[in-house]
Formats: C-alpha cells, sequence, structure tokens
C-alpha cells in the first residue's frame, strides 16, 4: 500500500489548491475531443432534434448515442448525432 502524506493546509489554500486540480481536469477534457469538435448539452441535443427529454434518455440508454461526461455537465458529438441517425436511416431502409 502507497503512503500518503496529509499537508496542513488553510481551509480557503486547500479550496484554491482542489479547484486549480479539477480546471486542469476538465480542460484537458475539452482538449482531448477532436480540435473543431461540435459539443451540444443535453438541452441543445433535445432542440435541434425536437425530441422529448425522456427520448434522449432512452437513445443514450440503448447506446444510440453517446454521452460524454465534463466535470457534472453531459455533452454529445454532434458529428456522432448525426452518424447515428445515418444508420438509423439505412437500417429503416433496408428492413
Amino acid at each position: 500500500m502507497e503512503n500518503k502524506r496529509i499537508i496542513d493546509l488553510q481551509l480557503d489554500e486547500f479550496e484554491n489548491r482542489l479547484e486549480q486540480i479539477l480546471d486542469s481536469r476538465i480542460i484537458k477534457a475539452i482538449s482531448d475531443f477532436r480540435e473543431g469538435e461540435e459539443l451540444l448539452s443535453r438541452i441543445q441535443v433535445i432542440k435541434r432534434l425536437g425530441i422529448a427529454p425522456s427520448t434522449l434518455n432512452d437513445y443514450t440508454h440503448k447506446g444510440i448515442l453517446t454521452s460524454y461526461r465534463i466535470g457534472n455537465r453531459v455533452y454529445y458529438k454532434w458529428s456522432e448525432i448525426l452518424e447515428a441517425a445515418i444508420k438509423v436511416e439505412r437500417s429503416i431502409r433496408n428492413s
């Protein structure tokens, strides 16, 4: 087991360090997405597609759409939404 060191910090100093760590992780997560990739919030996806929130939940749980968490927010890649729409349309045509 790895030894952990506990540092004596004031609460505000601890909060500042924690905020710096979280900010750097969020920035890294955002930069990991392809350049120019359009990320949409749940509300933006619902409005663009004209669907109910429950429908978006269903699509996500069924694996039709992939959601990405950045911090405590959920985003969708527009390019993946378009790809999913094409796959659904093709499967409808082939059946």
